[in-house]
């Protein structure tokens, strides 16, 4: 992964990792068709909450990138200089053919037990990181995604555990057809479960502010993730973002982990058909 697709009208890498009081998410953005290259960058911190956009020069500067090993950047109040270990746990959901025939707007791939190791400065405050687990991920494609819900936690009540989930709606082929697609990864204890809707079948109900995303598996006991969103972020584009969020996880109505104030959570919405 985080490799440069060229022929692709737009191209989004990005990481995210919560420690202690500061959770930061900086996204590269690549407009090719506009020959626009931005970087967001979304922090909480005791310091302040703030989202940040900057035109780059180029894609991946040498003193704001993304790499395998690395990721050195600064915009506004908030600078960071993080090494990166991959891990070997990556996900790529796809539902043959549809990557294939191109169908979905965008596609999508994550290391999602990612570890971060060196430092975070916002204003006046500076935080350390020793081995601590975030995600680095990156889509790419025709256009973005129709609409989504997006998870993303790894400091829980419970160690060994970690969840990324999506709940998105996309056309196809970039037409007015569309189709709903999900995935859900769960990693505890060491072990991995990944599921995708088709063939599961999923719903969600709720707002930002509080919402439930139930996944009905196919021969395993239903999950159900509970969200409640806090001191969201714009990102522009119809995204709202918070690292921020609470997040409890159900398995078969029993409760199997929580994240206080340091989940993931974000939501595109639809956009208005004009009346």
């Amino acid at each position: 992964m985080l490799t440069a697709h060229l022929a692709s009208a737009i191209e989004y890498w990005f990481f995210k990792v919560n420690c202690g009081p500061v959770a930061l998410i900086v996204d590269w953005i690549e407009r090719r068709k506009l020959n626009e290259h931005v970087l967001r960058v979304s922090i909480h911190s005791p310091y302040g909450r703030e989202v940040i956009f900057e035109k780059l020069d180029s894609f991946m500067p040498d003193d704001n990138f993304l790499s395998h090993k690395k990721s050195i950047g600064h915009s506004g109040n908030v600078s960071w200089n993080l090494d990166i270990e991959l891990g070997n746990e990556q996900f790529k959901p796809d539902i043959f053919p549809a990557g294939f025939l191109k169908m979905p707007d965008t596609l999508y791939e994550s290391a999602p037990l990612a570890k971060f190791t060196g430092w975070i400065r916002h204003g006046t405050e500076t935080f350390t990181l020793g081995q601590v687990h975030g995600s680095v991920t990156q889509y790419w494609g025709r256009q973005l995604i129709q609409e989504w819900w997006w998870l993303s936690a790894h400091q829980f009540d419970k160690e060994n555990f970690a969840v990324e989930c999506s709940l998105l709606r996309t056309s196809l082929w970039g037409t007015s057809l569309q189709m709903p697609l999900a995935f859900l990864y769960l990693y505890r204890n060491g072990k991995r479960d990944f599921w995708m809707s088709p063939p599961s079948f999923t719903n969600v109900q709720g707002s930002p502010d509080k919402f439930i995303i139930e996944f009905n598996l196919i021969g395993r006991k239903k999950i159900a993730l509970v969200g409640t969103g806090h001191e969201y972020g714009d990102f522009g584009e119809r995204i709202i973002n918070t690292l921020t969020g609470d997040l409890e996880i159900f398995e078969d109505n029993q409760q199997i982990a929580c994240a206080k104030g340091t989940a993931g959570l974000e939501r595109r919405t639809p956009q208005q058909k004009a009346v």
